[in-house]
């Protein structure tokens, strides 16, 4: 599927980074110990990805020189691109820790630019880019197993049966991976639950950026 047809909704599942969750007796992970240069190497790689992209789709672009305005966490991400797109005449919404946006008919490539051009202005934080390491993927899987788990079970959903941590390792990232919220996805009965939910059992704990 092309890039402006996609509808742009990423779901919340995934990206939705929750600062508010309390990740009780879990052992916070070690956190690799990036350099600047590797952080604005991940930015970099991330731009031109984007670019790559959009030229694609539409290899006779108009590509706009473009200057980084901030970083912005994943959480915050959602909330930029909508702002940055709806400023460029683009309806564009975030929905619950995504981003649902579209081309009207006949302003593909412009939508195209327009989304390249957010994107670079407002990357999200190369710390939270970078592949995890093993401890931050082991950190993960206590948080899901002891305090996520339980917290969903508590309110009546059903979680899946967890994974040995050798297995969660090891496919972490991978389509089908293991995670507490995939019935969650499946039984929540309307949008007010599925915000409390998140609110209450949080998807991503503060700990696994150093937050």
């Amino acid at each position: 599927m092309s890039f402006f047809r996609r509808l742009v909704l990423i779901a919340a599942v995934l990206l939705m980074a929750g600062l508010a969750g309390c990740s009780g007796n879990v052992r916070p992970p070690i956190l690799p110990d990036y350099s600047d240069a590797d952080l604005e190497a991940q930015t970099a790689a991330d731009n031109q990805r984007a670019l790559d992209d959009l030229l694609g789709d539409f290899p006779d672009a108009d590509v706009p020189e473009v200057d980084q305005v901030r970083l912005v966490t994943l959480e915050e991400w959602p909330f930029a691109m909508a702002e940055c797109l709806s400023a460029q005449g683009f309806l564009a919404t975030a929905v619950d820790g995504g981003l649902s946006a579209g081309a009207p008919t006949g302003q593909e490539m412009p939508y195209a630019i327009a989304y390249y051009v957010c994107s670079v202005e407002y990357p999200i934080n190369p710390r939270q880019m970078v592949p995890l390491v093993d401890d931050q993927i082991r950190y993960l899987y206590d948080y899901y197993t002891q305090v996520m788990t339980p917290c969903l079970e508590a309110e009546g959903y059903q979680v899946p049966d967890p994974p040995s941590l050798q297995t969660f390792m090891s496919s972490y990232g991978q389509p089908g991976s293991w995670a507490p919220y995939t019935l969650v996805a499946e039984a929540v009965s309307s949008q007010e639950e599925w915000d409390r939910i998140n609110r209450l059992c949080t998807q991503t704990p503060a700990e696994l950026y150093g937050g």
